[in-house]
C-alpha cells in the first residue's frame, strides 16, 4: 500500500463491530470546494462532446454560460448526415429565443499568443493577417516556434468576423487601464492608429447588436503577469539549488499566461433542468473528430477538418455538483465584466438535487488553478491520486513534462518496495501523450527530466545527451580543477597526504571523462526501476499511408488509477497548468465509471488487443503492439492499431513550459 503521513479516521459502532476498513482518500481536504454528488458522464473525443454539449445547447429554456480558451462561431458541433447549425448560429437563436447566453473567452490583450493557435478567429489581428500568409512561411525555422496556420476556410472566417462583429456591440468587459496603457506604450509609431476591430468593422456594417447574448473577454492583469515572474524566478532558483526540478521560462509564463478553463452550464437556476460539462475541448475546429481517428480531411460540416486527427476528453455533469461551476462561473464572469451574478444566484446552488437519468450518480469534487487567487488544487490532487496508486496509472494528455510528478510516483513504488511489495507485483504505468513537435517543442528538457525520473530517457535520447553534456562538462571542470598539482613546495607529511588526493581526484577525472565519452558514443541506456514498469506511447492514425505514418495529436487531459479513480478537464501535465494559467478539473472515485472508460480508449488505441483488466497482461499486449509498429514502420507497412511507442530524436532544448 501507499505510504502516507496522513491519519484517516474511520467511526466504530463497538456494540456491533470492532474491525472497519479504511479507505484512501481521494478527493482533496480543506480545498475551495468540497466533494459533492452528481451524475457524470465521460464524453470521448470531439463527435461524442460536442454533439452533447450542442443537444444541451438547443435544448436550454432559460441561460446558457460558456467559459472558453477559444471559441469559433462557424464551428459545426454537429456534422455528416445529422448536421446542425453552426455553434454561433444556435446561440444567436438561442438569444433571439429568449435564453439569456453569457460567453466568457480568454482573449491574450498583448495579441502573441493568437500568432500560434488563434483562440478567437474574426475576433483580432492575426485573423486579418494570416490568411495572405504564403504556406511556406510558416515552416520557416525562425517562424514555425512562434506562428502556425489556421485551419479556417475563407468562408468560415467570412462567418467569424461577421459574428463577433455583432457580438462586440455586446461586449460587458469591463476596461482594464494598464493593460490598454501598456498596449499603447509598446505600439509602434507607423501602425499607432491601427485597430484591427476597426478593420473588420470597416468591412462589416452590423445592423444591431444580438439579441440575448452578452460577450466578455479576459486576461491577466500586470500585477497577475508580475505576480507568477515573481513566483517562477523563485521555482527557478529552487531547481537551481537542487530542491524543485522542471526549470521553465520567466519571460513565457509571464507574457502568456492562459484563462485555459473550458466549461458550459445550462439552466442552473432550475434545478430539473439544469446540466454542465467540464471539458478538455476547445470550441474550434481542429478539436471535432471521431474516435476512428482518419487521416481523412473533409468539409467542417461533414467530419474532420483539422490538420491531424485529434484525440481528445469531455465530460456531462449535473446534480449539487453544478453548484461549484456556478461559483467558478460567476467568480469569473463578476471579475471580467464587474457584474455582480454571484450574489444574483447564490440561493439556486441550495436547491440542486441528483436527477435520474442514464448518466450515473457519483461522488465528484470541482478543482481549480486559478493563480490569482492562489489556488493550486489540481496539482494537489495529482500527488495525492499518484502516492495511492496500488496496481496501475493510465495518463492520457497533451504534455508529459511535470518531472515532480513523476518523482513522486517513483517515491510511492519505492515506499511500497521497501515496506515489503514483492518485485515481482510491479506497480504498471501507462502514458499516451504526444511526441511531435507540436505537443514536445516548447518543452523538450522537462520531457525529458520526467522519462528520465521514470528511467525512460532512451526515448528523448538527443535532449537526454544535451542535457548530460552540460552536467558533465561541470563536473569536468571541477575534476580538471582537483587534479591540477598546487603550486610551491610541501613538507614530507603534506606531500604524502596530497599524493593519496592526487590518485582519488585523477581516478575522478579519468571516470568524468569515459562518461562524457559514452555519453556521445554509446545508446542512451533504459534503466529499470524496482517495482514499477512504463509504457510511454503516442498515437497514429490507424489507416496512415504505409510510408508516412501520420500522428494523431493528443489533447487530452486524463488520469486514472487503479479503476478506482479518475479525473480530467482542462489541466495538462506540465508546470504551467498546476501554478500558471487558471484550469478546471473534475473528479470522481466510481469504479462503474473509471473501468468502463478507460476499457474503451484502451480499446479504440489498440484495437481491441490491448484493452484488459489486468494491468499485467495489458501491459504484455501494449508491448506486443508497440515492438510491432516500430517494426512495421521501419518496413514501411501500415500499422496495426493506433499506439506506438514515443520517441523524440531531435536535439532542441527548450524550457518555454
Amino acid at each position: 500500500m501507499a505510504t502516507s503521513n496522513k491519519t484517516s479516521t474511520t467511526p466504530l459502532a463497538l456494540n456491533c463491530t470492532d474491525s472497519a476498513n479504511v479507505s484512501f482518500r481521494w478527493f482533496v481536504q480543506n480545498t475551495e470546494y468540497r466533494p459533492a454528488p452528481g451524475t457524470f458522464a465521460p464524453l470521448v473525443n470531439g463527435e461524442e462532446a460536442f454533439g452533447a454539449v450542442y443537444d444541451a445547447i438547443l435544448n436550454a429554456q432559460h441561460t446558457i454560460d460558456i467559459v472558453c480558451w477559444g471559441f469559433q462561431p462557424s464551428m459545426y458541433f454537429k456534422r455528416g448526415q445529422g448536421a446542425g447549425m453552426m455553434i454561433g448560429e444556435l446561440l444567436a437563436m438561442q438569444g433571439a429565443n429568449n435564453r439569456q447566453v453569457r460567453l466568457l473567452c480568454w482573449q491574450d490583450d498583448l495579441h502573441v499568443a493568437e500568432l500560434s493557435e488563434n483562440m478567437a478567429p474574426g475576433n483580432n489581428a492575426a485573423s486579418v493577417i494570416k490568411p495572405y500568409v504564403w504556406d511556406w512561411v510558416y515552416s520557416l525555422p525562425v517562424i514555425r516556434n512562434y506562428a502556425a496556420k489556421d485551419p479556417q476556410a475563407d468562408y468560415e472566417l467570412e462567418v467569424d468576423f461577421a459574428w463577433y462583429a455583432r457580438a462586440n456591440l455586446s461586449n460587458v468587459t469591463k476596461p482594464n487601464l494598464k493593460v490598454e496603457v501598456a498596449k499603447e506604450a509598446v505600439k509602434p509609431t507607423l501602425v499607432q492608429d491601427y485597430d484591427a476591430f476597426k478593420y473588420i468593422k470597416n468591412r462589416i456594417s452590423p445592423p444591431e447588436p444580438f439579441k440575448g447574448i452578452e460577450f466578455a473577454t479576459r486576461d491577466f492583469s500586470l500585477d497577475n503577469r508580475d505576480e507568477i515572474a515573481h513566483r517562477m524566478k523563485l521555482h527557478n532558483l529552487a531547481v537551481k539549488e537542487g530542491t524543485s526540478t522542471g526549470p521553465v521560462s520567466v519571460s513565457a509564463m509571464k507574457y502568456e499566461p492562459t484563462h485555459h478553463q473550458k466549461m458550459v452550464l445550462i439552466d442552473y437556476e432550475y434545478p430539473d433542468l439544469a446540466v454542465g460539462f467540464v471539458m478538455g475541448h476547445n470550441m474550434l475546429d481542429t478539436y471535432w473528430d471521431t474516435s476512428d481517428h482518419s487521416t481523412v480531411r473533409m468539409h467542417p460540416r461533414m467530419g474532420r477538418n483539422g490538420f491531424h486527427p485529434r484525440q481528445d476528453m469531455s465530460s456531462r455533469v449535473s446534480g449539487p455538483i453544478l453548484k461549484n461551476l456556478n461559483d467558478n462561473f460567476c467568480q469569473a464572469w463578476d471579475d471580467a465584466t464587474g457584474q455582480n451574478l454571484t450574489q444574483v444566484r447564490e440561493a439556486a446552488g441550495k436547491k440542486l438535487t441528483l436527477r435520474c437519468g442514464s448518466d450515473t450518480q457519483v461522488m465528484a469534487q470541482v478543482l481549480r488553478t486559478q493563480s490569482q487567487q492562489g489556488k493550486q488544487d489540481i496539482a494537489a490532487m495529482y500527488m495525492q491520486a499518484v502516492n495511492n496508486v496500488t496496481q496501475f496509472i493510465y495518463i492520457e494528455n497533451q504534455y508529459f513534462r511535470w518531472p515532480d510528478l513523476a518523482n513522486k510516483l517513483t517515491q510511492a513504488v519505492s515506499n511500497q518496495v521497501n515496506h515489503g511489495r514483492p518485485l515481482d507485483q510491479p506497480i504498471y504505468l501507462f502514458v499516451v501523450t504526444n511526441s511531435n513537435d507540436e505537443g514536445i517543442g516548447q518543452g523538450t528538457v522537462n520531457t525529458y527530466q520526467m522519462l528520465n525520473a521514470l528511467g525512460s530517457a532512451d526515448q528523448i535520447p538527443e535532449v537526454a545527451r544535451g542535457e548530460r553534456a552540460d552536467a558533465l562538462d561541470s563536473d569536468l571542470k571541477t575534476a580538471e580543477k582537483n587534479a591540477t598539482p598546487p603550486q610551491g613546495s610541501m613538507s614530507i607529511q603534506e606531500a604524502y597526504g596530497y599524493a593519496q588526493y592526487h590518485q582519488d581526484a585523477q581516478t575522478h577525472l579519468e571516470d568524468v571523462q569515459r562518461k562524457i565519452w559514452e555519453n556521445k558514443h554509446s545508446p542512451v541506456p533504459q534503466i529499470d526501476i524496482p517495482g514499477l514498469k512504463v509504457h510511454i506511447c503516442t498515437l497514429v492514425a490507424p489507416d496512415s499511408n504505409p510510408a508516412a505514418w501520420e500522428y494523431c495529436y493528443v489533447h487530452a487531459k486524463l488520469m486514472v488509477v487503479d479503476d478506482a479513480f479518475m479525473t480530467l478537464g482542462s489541466a495538462n501535465i506540465n508546470y504551467r497548468s498546476m501554478a500558471v494559467d487558471s484550469e478546471l478539473n473534475i473528479c470522481h472515485d466510481h469504479a462503474g465509471v473509471t473501468a468502463p472508460l478507460r476499457k474503451k480508449l484502451w480499446g479504440i488505441h489498440s484495437k481491441g488487443a490491448g484493452a484488459q483488466d489486468d494491468p499485467k497482461e495489458a501491459y504484455k499486449q501494449w508491448d506486443r503492439i508497440i515492438r510491432a509498429n516500430a517494426a512495421n514502420q521501419k518496413a514501411k507497412s501500415a500499422p496495426i492499431a493506433s499506439l506506438v511507442g514515443f520517441s523524440y530524436t531531435s536535439n532542441k532544448r527548450t524550457t518555454n513550459d
